[in-house]
């Protein structure tokens, strides 16, 4: 449900690593401002209900191009 909400491009679960990182739904979420950014995320929080015991949200300091799998060619 999360994955279909608009400005989300991710979602998916990954185990926590406690002590460090206690979360376990991770979600990118775009927006033009960090106050849309914001929105978005408590529109999460509604939806998850009683399951969302905590939230951080990790801002992005530049812009990263995915690029696929990289395989060097081996000369033999």
């Amino acid at each position: 449900m999360v994955g279909a909400l608009p400005g989300v491009s991710h979602c998916y679960r990954r185990p926590r690593e406690l002590p460090v990182w206690p979360y376990n739904l991770f979600a990118m979420v775009h927006g033009r401002s960090r106050d849309e950014v914001e929105r978005r995320a408590a529109q999460i929080r509604v939806l998850l209900g009683d399951a969302c015991r905590g939230s951080d949200i990790l801002y992005s300091s530049a812009i990263l191009k995915k690029t696929g799998l990289r395989l060097s060619s081996s000369e033999n």
